[in-house]
């Protein structure tokens, strides 16, 4: 085997085994995002003046749409998204491993940051309120608002520079 097709293999493992380690921490920050999601309802639910058994009760009736989305989430992670596509050509930012990691971890990295705010709220409701409510909001800005900004300048650029 020559240099090259040496490096080529090893870049293609190093490659798979980040693509594993992305679809790992994204299954790890979005099962986080829910369980943050779920007890902002909860506590909401709870403050405005719902009994545990209204709570409870209200979750048992959306559970089979919440499996249906899991499926199709689940489903997407590893057929749809997990296939082979050579996007690098046309994104090469966005495709890439760092950005991928950032893009995945997003939550995590949100409730973190939350975290370290919440040394001023008094007792264990106010910093489970203030990390769930800090990890939402770095989700939706990194999710919602930042990565379609950042797509559409990239698409933006690739078509000029195709000019």
């Amino acid at each position: 085997m020559t240099d090259i097709a040496t490096s080529r293999i090893g870049s293609e493992r190093t490659g798979t085994a980040a693509k594993v380690v992305l679809k790992r921490i994204h299954l790890v920050a979005t099962a986080w995002f829910v369980v943050c999601a779920g007890y902002l309802v909860g506590a909401g639910l709870r403050q405005v003046g719902f009994n545990w058994w209204a709570v409870l009760s209200l979750s048992g009736y959306s559970t089979g749409m919440l499996l249906i989305l899991v499926s199709f989430y689940l489903f997407a992670l590893y057929r749809g998204v997990g296939s082979v596509r050579r996007t690098e050509a046309e994104h090469p930012l966005t495709s890439a491993t760092w950005y991928m990691g950032l893009y995945v971890s997003a939550p995590l990295l949100a409730a973190l940051v939350a975290a370290t705010g919440t040394e001023a709220v008094p007792g264990t409701s106010g910093h489970l309120i203030h990390v769930a409510l800090g990890t939402l909001k770095g989700t939706f800005a990194a999710w919602i608002v930042v990565d379609p900004l950042v797509g559409a300048i990239e698409t933006l650029s690739t078509r000029t520079n195709d000019r």
